[in-house]
């Protein structure tokens, strides 16, 4: 009979020493495991808070420095301060778990090397306390991107605060989230007053419809620019341009406005625009003086017209019996006369007042044909012959009547200039009208004179350019102001066989 095999003993007592010396060594490893890939340094401490076991990760950038036998703070450091240092050591004599202590350590080469370190308390089995075990991390690069995007943001806010412009950032309703300082000096109110208002509560043209469509413009991408009225904390408007943009931050839509204000730019502008105006009205009444003669023949004709007709009047009322048929019809010959004169004078007025008339619908070829009446004159004293071609059935221009007709004469009078160096005689001035292909009312001026330099076409119509010892060189510029403030174009080219052709559209009623 057989007997079954009998295991040693000291075998089986040798395999259950094995076991938990393996647990133990695996568990060693995955302790390990998770402080190389978790933490950069494991640590524990007595009761009186000198360390006493320091693990550190192999992927450590900088070479490890041992601590054990020394409390942290016996360590040199350089953060915290004294206060952070009390409370830190509060804790840890109250034996308490902190999280996230961070302190700055000197490193060699003068610099600092951040830590942040998190423990808890051990306590015996009778619950006795023994010490802290506890985790660290290096977190100098993060302290430094920190610190970096703290001067960022310091440098931003400086930049800000100091822009002459007013930065306004909004949310997508349009309430204030943020203000540079000169916004609130602009406005008058401080930060926290326009801080949660809407556009509306400054701004007088920005009501919520307003901000809506704006939102909208903003949505199709881009940039919108718009003029408005802010109103500051004293109640007075002053103008301004606002710039708006949109950008997304966090996943919500934001809205960044620039203001400007634009007082002085609105004052400049009108100051121009009367300079502009005033210049020309001079240079109306320097072109009415070089006609002068031709107004003064235009008024004696109704004159004499106006004597004869009312010495024949009084002549037919003498009569037995008189003839009161034939006295009539001279007494309705004095009022036509008066009438034409009084227009001429009229025109005169208007040529030499500051302020034009009223826009009308102007018949082109009429204005034309007025012109040339008053400039006859002038054209007889310089021996030019004119000839006109004026389309029929033109459309009517929208516009002033009297400064479509000062470019006009201005034209004719820079012709009749032109053209002093040819011999008399053979001097000729063609005023013509048309009709293109867009509807648009085109009137040309040309002379046979010698022609444009090629090389000063492109600034004949600067301001105070002039080729003439005595000119001002604001003729044509004016001409060119009035002819665009119409909606029109004037340009220059050379005239077919010899000369120059000034030309110029205008829109007409109907476009």
């Amino acid at each position: 009979m057989q007997h079954p095999i009998q295991v040693p003993s000291v075998a089986l007592d040798s395999n259950e020493r094995k076991r938990p010396e393996e647990a133990l060594r695996e568990s060693e490893e995955r302790f390990r495991t998770l402080v190389q890939f978790s933490f950069d340094v494991y640590w524990e401490t007595d009761a009186q808070h000198r360390f006493i076991r320091q693990e550190f990760a192999e992927t450590l950038a900088e070479p490890p420095v041992s601590e054990i036998g020394r409390t942290r703070w016996e360590v040199p450091y350089l953060e915290p301060d004294a206060e952070g240092w009390r409370k830190h050591r509060e804790i840890l004599d109250a034996h308490l778990p902190f999280r996230d202590f961070e302190l700055a350590r000197p490193t060699p080469d003068g610099g600092k090397r951040y830590v942040s370190v998190s423990g808890l308390p051990i306590f015996d089995d009778t619950g006795h306390f023994i010490g802290y075990r506890g985790v660290g991390r290096h977190i100098t690069e993060r302290k430094r991107a920190e610190q970096a995007l703290i001067e960022s943001e310091a440098r931003f806010r400086t930049f800000v605060d100091h822009a002459t412009d007013m930065f306004m950032l909004h949310s997508e309703d349009g309430r204030v989230l943020d203000v540079n300082r000169n916004a609130c000096e602009s406005l008058g109110y401080g930060r926290g007053e326009l801080v949660g208002a809407t556009a509306s509560f400054f701004d007088l043209q920005m009501d919520q419809a307003a901000w809506r469509i704006n939102r909208d413009r903003l949505k199709a991408g881009g940039i919108a620019t718009l003029e408005s009225r802010y109103c500051r904390k004293d109640g007075t408007v002053f103008p301004v341009e606002i710039r708006m943009r949109e950008f997304c931050e966090g996943g919500r839509s934001q809205i960044i406005c620039l203001s400007r204000d634009i007082t002085e730019r609105k004052r400049t502008a009108e100051t121009l625009r009367e300079m502009q105006a005033e210049l020309t009205r001079a240079n109306r009444a320097a072109a009415m003086g070089q006609v002068t003669a031709s107004v003064t023949h235009e008024l004696s004709q109704p004159i004499t017209a106006t004597l004869c007709n009312a010495e024949a009047a009084l002549s037919w009322l003498e009569t037995q019996p008189p003839d009161f048929e034939k006295a009539r019809q001279a007494l309705a010959s004095i009022v036509a006369e008066a009438n034409r004169g009084g227009e001429i004078i009229g025109w005169i007025r208007s040529l030499i007042k500051k302020t034009p008339a009223p826009k009308e619908s102007v018949d082109i070829n009429g204005a034309i044909l007025d012109v040339i009446t008053i400039a006859r004159s002038e054209l007889l004293k310089h021996d030019v012959s004119i000839q006109t071609d004026l389309a029929p059935g033109l459309p009517l221009v929208k516009g002033y009547r009297v400064q479509l007709q000062q470019v006009v004469l201005n034209l004719i009078l820079n012709a009749i200039e032109a053209m002093n160096c040819l011999d008399v005689g053979g001097r000729e001035l063609r005023i013509s009208t048309a009709e293109d292909a867009s509807g648009r009312v085109v009137v040309a001026v040309r002379d046979n004179g010698p022609g444009l330099d090629g090389a000063l076409v492109d600034r004949l119509f600067e301001p105070f350019y002039t080729t003439k010892p005595d000119g001002t060189g604001m003729g044509l510029s004016i001409c060119q102001s009035i002819i665009e403030a119409h909606g029109g174009r004037l340009w220059t080219r050379a005239n077919e066989p010899r000369g120059a052709a000034f030309l110029f559209s205008l829109p007409s009623e109907q476009g």
